[in-house]
């Protein structure tokens, strides 16, 4: 800019101010301010009309500090009708940020409120005072169609945080739309002539597919699009009646039940090889975040008293696939339930979870671990959907796998126990809705499920004919705690691991403290550990102050 250049345009923008007063819109003031709107445009690089905008917000906000559409129409003294016929050109400077609402937590675009306050942006007033050129106000643009995509979702990441309304979304993502079509993935979708809504929920299944979900909650996806809980709730049933162009343009499919609370779309076969014609990098059917690979799960050498070795022993047979396999057909030949469930019960420490974890790995099957903590959501009717979608989840994990995998309920207390008094209570509610379904899943089960629980005796009796079979994993006996000791200690005599197996009633978890202690001292001291220290380590485990007598073996 020359160095008269921002006092001329101050200038032209006090004269316009001046000018439009109860001007009316009328053709006169245009003729009037035409050399005035001139310099304005050529700074800001926008319409007369726009111009005189431009120039009433920057004069308002210095005269009133603050201006809104209310403020504009008084000014001007024209028909609010004739304002509104400036509303692209409004739209055009609220989109290309010249002007911005001040409090961004209204929402809606400027329009659509009178009493919205909107300002200059605060870059372009810094360069007037600056006597610089318009900045640049341009986002930086997606280097590749991933960007796009993720560009699109971070819109609605915007709007499900309440930062943007549901017609500011769905302005934008037309906008971002538009700006992409030479991309060939965006050009693909604009061939088929979806609205603006079907548009928007497909961009964010696409984008929830191709970053690792294989289907998505519609009613969570639409919460965060729609703020309109009618509309909300139309789009649920049009999808659910498949009167939707994405479900009969066979571009995504409910994967769920037919409820409401159960919808879940997912990508059809045809969306997947658009993608892959588009250049777009799938990575589909990958390991679940909670699913765990039997090749990474390190040996463990396990003792069991005679009664439970038994019936561990016949269980990994019947978990060798051939034994399983044959097993699953006949039972399916005689009308029964080919699922197999089990329930390990007993006392902390004893082996049950681990007992699991080996089990898979001599059978070669993968394990779908679920966080119980996760089942319970603070959101009314979402915990049903999670344990519901936990099932769904495990069955798609099973068309996936080689062999069937194994399902892991670790301390499912929380959700076998024994059913509340429900009263008044919503807790009580959701809870004894967990169990139903559990319960019905359970009846219609057709893979490999172990649930793992410390407090049997609280076990709702609904479930004990769900699990087929039960083993109880109760303290190891002296002759198995000894061979514990000794896998775990190798150094300490066939003596010494007697000694420690009589005076200490330890479950394997405990033996487990105890040669992590040893290791630990190793590492920090750079000693090797001796029995007395062993037996020090295994007196300071016991809460209890009666830590008995070690004959012959007792320090000084």
């Amino acid at each position: 800019m020359k160095q008269n250049s921002k006092q001329r345009l101050l200038k032209c923008i006090g004269k316009v101010y001046e000018q439009a007063k109860e001007c009316k819109l009328e053709e006169a003031f245009f003729k009037q301010a035409a050399r005035e709107l001139n310099v304005i445009s050529d700074y800001f690089h926008t319409s007369s009309k726009q111009s005189l905008i431009v120039a009433l917000v920057f004069a308002l906000n210095y005269d009133q500090s603050c201006s809104n559409l209310q403020a504009l129409i008084k000014y001007l003294g024209c028909n609010p009708m004739k304002f509104l016929e400036y509303g692209d050109e409004m739209e055009d400077l609220f989109t290309k940020e010249i002007i911005q609402k001040q409090d961004t937590s209204e929402k809606g675009l400027i329009m659509l409120s009178s009493t919205v306050d909107i300002i200059l942006n605060q870059k372009i007033l810094e360069a007037i005072m600056k006597n610089e050129p318009m900045p640049s106000l341009e986002k930086e643009k997606p280097k590749n169609q991933l960007e796009v995509l993720e560009a699109f979702y971070l819109l609605g990441v915007q709007r499900d945080e309440e930062e943007i309304s549901s017609i500011d979304l769905f302005v934008e993502t037309e906008r971002l739309f538009h700006s992409s079509l030479y991309y060939p993935l965006i050009k693909r979708i604009d061939e088929l002539n979806l609205d603006m809504e079907d548009l928007t929920i497909y961009l964010y299944v696409i984008w929830k597919t191709i970053t690792g979900d294989d289907k998505i909650d519609l009613e969570r996806a639409l919460r965060g699009i729609f703020d309109n809980t009618a509309q909300r709730i139309g789009y649920l049933h049009a999808i659910l009646k498949k009167n939707n162009a994405l479900i009969y343009k066979n571009l995504v499919e409910n994967t769920e039940g037919e409820f409401l609370n159960d919808a879940a779309l997912k990508l059809t076969d045809y969306s997947l090889t658009l993608l892959q014609e588009s250049d777009i990098p799938l990575f589909l059917h990958k390991k679940s975040r909670d699913t765990i690979d039997p090749a990474k799960i390190s040996p463990v050498a396990l003792f069991f008293n005679e009664t439970e070795h038994r019936q561990l022993e016949f269980l990994k047979a019947l978990m060798q696939e051939e034994h399983f396999a044959e097993t699953q057909t006949r039972l399916q030949k005689k009308g029964m339930p080919k699922g197999i469930t089990i329930l390990f019960h007993g006392l902390p420490g004893t082996g049950k979870t681990e007992t699991v974890y080996q089990f898979a790995k001599d059978t070669g099957r993968e394990i779908f671990k679920v966080d119980m903590s996760q089942l319970k959501s603070k959101w009314f009717g979402e915990s049903e959907k999670i344990v519901k979608r936990v099932f769904t989840d495990y069955r798609a994990c099973s068309k996936n796998c080689e062999r069937t995998p194994v399902l892991l309920f670790n301390e499912a207390d929380a959700v076998i126990s024994k059913r509340r008094d429900i009263g008044n209570s919503n807790v009580g509610q959701t809870e004894n809705a967990i169990q139903n379904i559990i319960l019905e899943e359970l009846e219609n089960f057709e893979g490999i499920l172990f649930a793992t629980t410390n407090l049997v005796s609280n076990l709702d009796p609904a479930f004990e004919r769900r699990f087929l079979f039960k083993v109880e994993f109760q303290k190891p006996d002296m002759a198995v705690k000894a061979k514990i000791w000794n896998s775990k200690l190798p150094n300490l005599s066939k003596t010494e691991c007697e000694a420690l197996a009589t005076q200490f009633d330890f479950s394997g978890g405990q033996i487990n403290n105890i040669v992590r202690k040893k290791e630990i001292h190793e590492i920090v001291y750079g000693l090797s550990v001796d029995f007395n220290n062993i037996v020090d380590y295994c007196k300071t485990e016991l809460l209890s102050k009666n830590n008995g007598n070690l004959i012959g073996f007792t320090k000084g």
